[in-house]
């Protein structure tokens, strides 16, 4: 479950807690899936069987490489390394760790290298956007088996959750168990909108939030928007599952439809409506006039759009620096996207595949295992607190930069002070999620593939202007679509057609 609010994070609970000004989002970090569906599909690569116990030639504790993403390896990772090190002897999992934490910036890149190379590593983050390829290149162990071993996982995810993981009945990558299902918020300045327009708890839609929008850009006399080229994706996202193809949004079934019809998301009415909504309000003056090229939006905002949970609002008005009331933008839904926006897969070069399994159930079981990775070193980059009767966590500084999200679970994270545990809400919108049709189908791009790229390039043309209120909706998807029907779009639709129909058993 393929990752668009470019905004940095501060204090947020995951990638998905962007600050609600600077664009939307879909499910962290949306891609797209590179190989087959889970029935019709080619045969996966055979991978190495594995050993079960450590095997070093000299009887020391094997090292458990783990790739990562986030701001860059932290200053103090040596001696947090050492403590994390002496907590895993203590629970006698048999292995030590050894964190890479990639900068964002350089992660596509350096993931590349290392799966071409077969560089040696034993666990690596991954999402919907190379999953699939890399799992066709046999870079990852088939954990379908191991994982029996390690319990403390599959009491945790719901089976569906893992299945959504296959590729060709087989399980090479455990999801988070996190905000797995996609629900957006509009996160309201508080200021602005208790003055302005204090009703803003019943705005679920654009068209609702238009007197709202309004009433805050003229109250401040300022845009009440601040958008950067991503603009709102949700438009589509919250409507439609793209098939892995999150990048290009332009294809997908929507999630009301139990027939499975593969569309041009950008024609549908109830997205042409949303984003007339928007250049309703570009025109007003309500959103920034350079968003469509904006790399970057920043400065205060009255309203925005994050991916996340309510109580996730201390988070978001912790980067934008000012307290945030949110109200539920859209459905919440489920999908094969959703689910796989972020796993950890072990390498199948991997010398100690059960280890390396047996860390992934700590951190998704373990308080104070699952605290480090998350926080960082105790003393340095947070200290435990009590408040409310229950164990807290002060931060003493941001300057711990890995991006917890990727790493496990938040059930087992310790909350931070001034703010509740916040699971509980989490699992509700996991479990009454609208579920799309084509849950666990991953689309096997192989046989349209230069099509997609061709289509891909023209979407990237056009995106900022639509999903910002830039462009007219109406001529500029017809322009769109236009370029990329004569480019392949149609072939792209009917195969990914097939391929569902498939495996629905159609």
């Amino acid at each position: 479950m393929k990752k668009f609010l470019a905004l940095l994070l501060a204090s947020v609970m995951t990638l998905a807690l962007l600050a609600g000004c600077g664009g939307g989002n879909d499910n962290q970090t949306p891609s797209t899936p590179d190989t087959p569906s889970n029935t019709d599909t080619p045969d996966t690569p055979d991978t190495p069987d594995t050993p079960d116990t450590p095997s070093t030639s000299d009887g020391e504790v094997p090292t458990i490489t783990w790739y990562m993403v986030g701001g860059g390896q932290p200053s103090n990772i040596d001696t947090w390394t050492e403590k994390a090190n002496a907590y895993l002897d203590e629970k006698q999992i048999g292995a030590h760790i050894d964190i890479q934490c990639v900068d964002w910036g350089g992660w596509g890149d350096r993931r590349s290298m290392i799966i071409q190379t077969n560089e040696p590593y034993d666990i690596m983050f991954t999402d919907s956007g190379s999953y699939a390829s890399d799992v066709a290149m046999g870079a990852f162990a088939d954990l379908t088996e191991l994982i029996k071993e390690t319990p403390g996982i599959t009491d945790l995810i719901p089976q569906n959750y893992l299945d959504a993981c296959k590729i060709g009945g087989k399980l090479y990558a455990i999801p988070a168990y996190k905000d797995t299902a996609m629900a957006n918020y509009f996160t309201w300045t508080k200021e602005y909108v208790e003055e302005y327009y204090p009703d803003y708890a019943n705005i679920h839609t654009l068209a609702d939030a238009t007197p709202a929008v309004k009433a805050i850009s003229e109250g401040t006399g300022e845009p009440a928007l601040l958008l950067n080229k991503d603009g709102i994706s949700p438009i589509v996202g919250q409507r439609y599952d793209q098939l892995g193809m999150g990048g290009m949004g332009a294809i997908g079934v929507s999630y009301y439809d139990p027939d499975g019809k593969v569309v041009c998301t950008f024609e549908q009415p109830d997205v042409m409506d949303q984003l007339k909504v928007m250049h309703e309000w570009m025109n007003a003056g309500y959103i920034n006039s350079d968003a469509a090229n904006a790399p970057e939006a920043s400065g205060m905002c009255g309203v925005g759009v994050s991916q996340g949970w309510p109580s996730a609002a201390k988070g978001w008005g912790d980067g934008r620096g000012a307290e945030v009331v949110v109200s539920l933008f859209g459905d919440i839904v489920v999908s094969t996207d959703t689910i796989q926006g972020s796993m950890a897969c072990i390498s199948a070069s991997s010398a100690h595949p059960l280890e390396a399994l047996k860390i992934l159930e700590l951190v998704n079981t373990d308080n104070k295992f699952r605290d480090m990775l998350y926080y960082g070193e105790e003393g340095v980059n947070f200290d435990y607190v009590e408040e409310d009767g229950m164990q807290k966590v002060h931060k003493i500084n941001n300057d711990w930069t890995l991006a917890g999200y990727t790493q496990g679970t938040f059930k087992t994270v310790s909350p931070q002070e001034g703010t509740q545990p916040y699971f509980d809400e989490v699992d509700e919108q996991n479990k009454n999620a609208i579920s799309s049709v084509a849950m666990g189908f991953v689309f096997d791009k192989t046989p349209v593939a230069d099509k997609i790229a061709a289509c891909q390039a023209i979407f990237e043309e056009y995106k900022g202007l639509l999903q910002t209120g830039t462009g007219e909706p109406e001529s500029t998807v017809a322009t769109m679509m236009s370029s990329m029907r004569a480019s392949g779009f149609d072939d792209i639709v009917a195969e990914a057609q097939a391929q569902l129909d498939a495996f629905l058993g159609k």
